[in-house]
C-alpha cells in the first residue's frame, strides 16, 4: 500500500518535471493540450491510489471478519431443527410420531 502511494507520488513528480521542461520549449496550444493531459493523468493516478486504499481496507476488514467467525464455536442441538430434512442433514434422527428431532 505504501509502495503504491510512493509510486503515485513519483509518477506525479516525473510528469511534473517533464511537463515543465516541455512547456518551456513549446508554447500556446501545445502547452494547453499537455496541461489537460497532465491533469487527466493526475486525476487517474489519484483515483487509482484511492481505489488501492479502499481495497486494502476491505481486505483487512474481511480477514478480521473471517477470523472472528472461525474462532466462534457454533454447536447445534437436535431441538433446533423443525423438519425432517434439516434434522437429517445435521446428522440427527427425525421421530415422525412426535415430530421431533433427536
Amino acid at each position: 500500500m505504501i509502495a503504491v502511494a510512493l509510486l503515485a507520488v513519483g509518477v506525479l513528480s516525473l510528469f511534473g518535471i517533464v511537463s515543465l521542461g516541455l512547456r518551456r520549449r513549446a508554447g500556446g496550444v501545445l502547452a494547453d493540450i499537455r496541461g489537460i493531459a497532465l491533469q487527466t493523468v493526475i486525476i487517474m493516478v489519484v483515483l487509482i491510489v484511492i481505489a488501492g486504499a479502499v481495497a486494502g481496507v476491505l481486505l483487512t476488514r474481511g480477514n478480521e471478519a473471517v477470523s472472528d467467525l472461525e474462532r466462534q464455536d457454533v454447536s447445534r442441538v437436535a431441538s433446533d431443527f423443525s423438519n425432517s430434512a434439516l434434522c437429517a442433514a445435521a446428522g440427527f434422527t427425525w421421530v415422525s410420531s412426535s415430530t421431533t428431532c433427536t
